[in-house]
């Protein structure tokens, strides 16, 4: 059911980099959700006879989603749990599965039914799937404790920049680049990464000057880090905009997209949505509703 591969969990990152290991919140208890039988007549027959609904997300997210430290396979984290509410309204199993980051969206409708590994909605992404808001979140930059470079997210011209390759960061950082560029001032140095925790692991050695993500994952990382990192607000540009997290669907999949959306509504009236997300620590970034294919100004 889960397909293994070579990844940095995030308390092998801890242990890199001298912090203590963490404790994960308690995941939220699901078995009290009750089959909306409405809903679950809308699933394409594929998945109804299968019986599962199969997810691809990238496990080394953590407060997101992340590899048990009990065993470093099982999946945990706030989208495994939101899946595992999905799947319990709609009366299927969740098949959680393990996958780079960046072949998550190509895999959709063919090896994935759902990507559900706190992506960003962007313009770019909508154009090759459909998404569902499930989150409103923001982005924070990590520095080493001291920031001991005298790190400026108001100006980065010229810095080390680790960050996760595929991710909306990445190509934040890049399109600040170009703009160091046509200014005249030195290039940012763009350190890629397969896994966030990799890129902390680079600026906690040293070798970075920052790295910058989703907020919940950055503070989750620096709380469990018992004061290696502290975190910055981003100063103006698109890296210091709000903006939705989504579930992805295949973009010829129609169906399916809306009764996603349709379902984590349902969680969301009946109060179930806010209580997974307070379990976390991350009730704040509820949405009042789930929509498709939102409108977003990145």
């Amino acid at each position: 059911m889960f397909k293994t591969r070579t990844y940095l969990p995030m308390f092998v990152a801890i242990a890199v980099t001298g912090m203590s290991s963490p404790s994960f919140a308690q995941n939220f208890d699901t078995s009290s959700i009750k089959v909306d039988h409405a809903l679950a007549a809308r699933l394409p027959e594929k998945i109804k006879a299968a019986g599962v609904l199969t997810i691809g997300s990238d496990t080394a997210y953590a407060p997101w989603e992340f590899l048990s430290e009990k065993d470093g396979q099982t999946p945990e984290g706030i989208d495994v749990d939101i899946a595992n509410a999905i799947g319990k309204k709609l009366g299927v199993k969740i098949d959680f599965q393990t996958s780079a980051f960046e072949a998550i969206l190509p895999a959709l409708g063919t090896k994935f039914d759902l990507g559900v590994s706190a992506f960003s909605v962007t313009n770019e992404r909508m154009k090759a799937v459909n998404f569902i808001s499930y989150a409103d979140t923001g982005n924070m930059w990590a520095v080493k404790a001291g920031n001991p470079t005298q790190f400026d997210s108001k100006d980065f011209c010229g810095r080390k920049i680790a960050i996760q390759s595929g991710s909306y960061h990445e190509k934040a950082v890049i399109a600040e680049n170009d703009l160091c560029k046509s200014a005249g001032k030195a290039e940012i140095e763009i350190l890629p990464f397969s896994k966030q925790p990799e890129a902390l692991t680079r600026v906690a050695a040293g070798g970075a000057d920052a790295t910058v993500s989703g907020e919940a994952g950055i503070g989750y990382a620096v709380k469990q880090s018992k004061g290696a990192f502290e975190i910055m607000k981003p100063a103006g540009g698109a890296l210091s905009k709000h903006g939705p997290n989504g579930i992805a669907v295949a973009k010829s999949d129609m169906a399916l997209t809306e009764l996603i959306a349709d379902t984590i509504n349902s969680l969301i009236a009946d109060g179930t949505y806010k209580a997974l997300l307070d379990t976390w620590g991350v009730g704040s970034v509820i949405v009042d509703k789930a929509l498709v294919n939102p409108e977003v100004t990145i």
